[in-house]
């Protein structure tokens, strides 16, 4: 089959856009089957419009869309972490074209939480994936078959050899920018905090690095002893390299439900003083972390494109990821975007931990050079 699959994330520089984009084309490949085409993440945002029938009527007029559309045999939208409080309407416009069109639709690997979307549009769907229980439950309580399969992360492609390798110490990730007020604001104190005894390692899965760093990225994990986390993909990461983690709050209900859907015995932090309180509690139940762990690895191979059967195109695994790449080297401006949007990024967090790193050694005046000395010198490492 020709596959159009929209909402690829090969185009972020993030470890788990770039595991989830080279899992997919992983698992395409393997049942033989071609994607032609992708929208990468955002490439369709301009066709959203307030309603489901206005987002579809601006998708028809696109000529270069509605001839992708005909060349397709199957639509694959991947979720992600899309499509939450009514965002992402310009995915379900186009599994709704596909409908009309006779080919297969399918909707995958995704979070569901506070849409509004058409009932009867998603039930008519081939398949309809949700990764974790809280979206199931949502979606089957508005009337909408789905069913539930873990993280398409577990399908990537990933290496044994840890990028970087932490020896064992504390690993502090990325958060969401949404919540730079309050839970970047308690990973910043807490790196801050780090001693020469206990240091702390920042790092960011969205990052530049991610790029050429994300298949060791699972094995990184594994390196450190303990992960603190914003990022639903640490979460995954923490579980498949079998070290525990402390979960904090993100711009939707995606980690906490990933920590419910797994019965995991610990709390979603929300500030610096619960992350103190978790970390404790993580540390006394490392068995159920490696536990989760190994029920994730049981849910491989993933059933998401089951429905599609067997393809009959020329194609192998390693000429999807190859295509995959092919494909992702023609963005060149979405990938200096990224590029530019994560410097900013590192400059932010860079110069919050360096005033916390100065508030923390009593200093009133400090140079970012003395504070960055300062804070190597007890432990903690600076974006």
């Amino acid at each position: 089959m020709k596959i159009l699959l929209c909402n690829d994330t090969g185009t972020k520089s993030h470890v788990g856009c770039q595991a989830v984009s080279d899992a997919h084309a992983r698992m395409l490949g393997r049942m033989g089957h071609i994607v032609h085409h992708r929208y990468f993440v955002s490439e369709l945002a301009g066709h959203a419009r307030p309603g489901l029938a206005e987002t579809v009527a601006a998708l028809e007029r696109d000529d270069k869309v509605m001839e992708t559309l005909n060349r397709s045999d199957a639509v694959i939208v991947n979720g992600e972490g899309t499509l939450h409080h009514d965002r992402g309407l310009e995915y379900i416009a186009l599994l709704v074209l596909a409908k009309r069109l006779g080919k297969a639709a399918l909707l995958v690997n995704a979070l569901f939480q506070e849409m509004e979307a058409d009932t009867e549009v998603l039930n008519s769907l081939d398949a309809f994936f949700v990764r974790d229980t809280l979206s199931e439950a949502y979606a089957r309580a508005r009337g909408i078959r789905c069913s539930h399969a873990p993280d398409s992360i577990l399908a990537a492609g990933f290496v044994a050899d840890p990028r970087p390798d932490f020896h064992g110490d504390l690993v502090v990730t990325d958060w969401h920018k949404s919540r730079d007020a309050d839970i970047g604001a308690a990973s910043i104190r807490f790196l801050a905090d780090a001693t020469a005894d206990a240091p702390r390692r920042f790092f960011p899965l969205h990052a530049r690095a991610a790029r050429g760093q994300w298949a060791g990225a699972m094995a990184a994990m594994g390196t450190s002893r303990l992960v603190v986390t914003a990022r639903h993909h640490g979460v995954y990461l923490a579980l498949m390299a079998g070290v525990p983690f402390v979960p904090l709050e993100s711009n939707s209900w995606k980690i906490r439900a990933t920590v419910e859907s797994l019965g995991l015995p610990i709390g979603v932090c929300a500030d610096h003083a619960q992350i103190l309180a978790q970390i404790e509690v993580a540390n006394a139940n490392r068995a159920a972390f490696a536990e989760a762990g190994e029920r994730l690895r049981e849910a491989l191979p993933l059933p998401l494109f089951d429905v599609l059967g067997q393809g009959g195109d020329d194609t192998t695994e390693e000429a999807e990821v190859a295509r995959l790449h092919d494909q992702i080297a023609t963005r060149s401006r979405a990938l200096g975007k990224d590029r530019a949007i994560m410097a900013k990024r590192r400059r932010k967090e860079a110069e919050l931990l360096w005033r916390a790193c100065c508030a923390r050694d009593g200093l009133i005046r400090g140079t970012w050079r003395f504070a960055r000395e300062k804070a190597m010198n007890t432990g903690t490492t600076l974006a």
